[in-house]
């Protein structure tokens, strides 16, 4: 009988693990990286703007691949065409200027009405 009571106390401590472990490895998962994610849109910056002006929720958290002009640059990030602020990675090193045509992959996190300023993050440079 003492067999059969070790024996129990050994499958119940070897679900428990097994369970504990899958656990952990769904709750620390790594984060998708912005080169893993599919591009719900991919085209001209000022086409896109256009499509978020008129409904910015339906574009919250998607990737999307946008060219356009270099309107500003800054330690963060840049502006293409005078409205989408671009911030990109920290491991990403912008060599462009002002005025160059670039394609970007990032996520959309907000359209600003006010300002009429679309905020993506995560962005890396893509090859044209």
């Amino acid at each position: 009988m003492n067999f059969l009571k070790n024996k129990w106390w050994s499958i119940v401590i070897l679900l428990l693990a097994v369970g504990g472990f899958s656990a952990y490895k769904y709750a620390y998962k790594p984060h998708a990286t912005t080169e893993s994610l599919s591009a719900s849109f991919k085209g001209d910056a000022s086409n896109f703007l256009t499509k978020v002006s008129s409904n910015s929720e339906e574009w919250l958290n998607k990737a999307v691949v946008l060219s356009g002009k270099i309107t500003s640059v800054d330690n963060e990030g840049v502006v293409l065409n005078d409205q989408i602020f671009c911030q990109f990675n920290k491991e990403e090193k912008v060599t462009a200027k002002v005025n160059d045509e670039i394609t970007v992959k990032g996520v959309v996190i907000g359209y600003d009405d006010l300002l009429e300023e679309l905020k993506i993050n995560n962005c890396i440079l893509k090859n044209n």
